[in-house]
């Protein structure tokens, strides 16, 4: 049920924000990372990509990341936050609710393509009997756009919490790009082999990490 995911979760929220008030980005949450101690705690390990949140923090930063719930901004560059693991909690929240992984698709370059160029995914068209506003709160948390995530992993959580109680409540509406947009997505993936090589595509989540995937998606979209 939602409501116990979002309790269960609450441990791994309070340690992000206590990680990001020391100016530092978790940059590898994932379920693999996230731990049920004997005592019935829940546990966040994976601190060791940590970097301080000066913002030496781009795709290559930090050695290898998860493609299923990297957030965008790092795959073109762009400064990184507390809200970058933000993105990657609202990924996690969303596979646990469903048992599905946001943007899911056959390769991981078709995934992180989507990734930069598909709305958020809706949790409802997985589960249609989650209420309107837990699934709007998780797409917000899921933008592009830093600035339209939730501030705080405990302010998701909350907004999520007050969603599922006040289920025919309201919540603001994110932005997304329109269609006519998000329709370059097709064929991304056969865009970024082409332009970074098989070989180096292979290399990018077991060397170094992004750095020739964010070179590939800033010439082909402009993006950064």
């Amino acid at each position: 049920e939602p409501d116990g995911i979002v309790a269960l979760l609450r441990p791994i929220a309070s340690a992000l924000d206590y990680a990001h008030s020391r100016a530092t980005v978790h940059r590898d949450v994932k379920p693999a990372n996230i731990l049920l101690a004997h005592d019935g705690r829940m546990l966040l390990t994976g601190f060791g990509l940590g970097t301080v949140a000066s913002f030496n923090s781009g795709p290559g930063a930090g050695g290898t990341v998860a493609p299923d719930y990297v957030a965008p901004e790092r795959l073109v560059g762009r400064e990184v936050d507390g809200r970058a693991d933000v993105y990657s909690l609202a990924a996690v929240i969303f596979e646990t609710t469903t048992g599905r992984r946001p943007f899911s698709s056959k390769s991981w370059i078709e995934t992180l393509s989507r990734r930069l160029y598909e709305p958020p995914p809706n949790v409802r068209e997985v589960i249609p009997e989650l209420p309107a506003a837990f699934a709007i709160v998780l797409q917000q948390a899921m933008d592009r756009d830093p600035n339209r995530r939730p501030a705080t992993a405990g302010e998701l959580l909350d907004r999520l919490e007050s969603a599922i109680n006040s289920p025919n409540g309201t919540v603001e509406v994110g932005h997304w790009l329109p269609p006519l947009v998000r329709a370059r997505s097709i064929g991304v993936g056969a865009a970024v082999v082409a332009a970074i090589g098989i070989a180096e595509v292979v290399w990018l989540f077991e060397g170094s990490g992004l750095t020739l995937l964010q070179h590939a998606a800033q010439r082909w979209f402009g993006a950064g």
